[in-house]
């Protein structure tokens, strides 16, 4: 086994997404509503990194989010840039296309995209927000037009 390297910061950590410890955590209790909202789903699974300070909603964030096969992300945007990678499964946009491990998918501020369906295998990507709130303050597009959608405030029933 090769010596530690003097290059990695102290305080670094090597996680795995196969380890069930790795999912269901959230950078500051304040946002334990986001894996809350996902638990009563089988097979689905959440998991932010803040990249600063979890207290400031600019803050650029990742999220990990697994989804079970077959299901549906409703079609919505975000306030904020988002870069998703997609890293296990498959998913296809609402455009048909499938998108597999490696695929890159980004939207600008409010762009909408979906619905997502997610694959045989269900789906794992990491997605980076420009801004922490991004992963939080939705835009669902609905049949009576765009409707904004905190999710912290809804699932702890604001």
């Amino acid at each position: 086994r090769p010596p530690s390297s003097p290059h990695v910061e102290r305080g670094a950590s090597f996680q795995s997404l196969r380890d069930p410890a790795f999912w269901n955590h959230v950078p500051a209790p304040y946002l334990q509503p986001l894996v809350d909202s996902c638990l009563p789903y089988e097979g689905m699974a959440y998991r932010m990194f803040a990249l600063g300070d979890p207290n400031d909603p600019e803050t650029p964030a990742v999220t990990i989010f697994k989804a079970p096969p077959g299901y549906v992300l409703p079609r919505h945007s975000h306030d904020c840039h988002r870069f998703e990678v997609v890293l296990e499964g498959s998913l296809t946009d609402e455009h048909g296309d499938v998108l597999t491990a490696g695929s890159i998918a980004t939207a600008v501020p409010d762009q909408l995209y979906g619905p997502s369906v997610a694959g045989p295998d269900g789906w794992i990507s990491a997605e980076f927000f420009s801004r922490l709130a991004g992963t939080y303050e939705i835009t669902w597009d609905t049949k009576r037009g765009p409707l904004f959608d905190n999710r912290l405030d809804s699932t702890l029933g604001r």
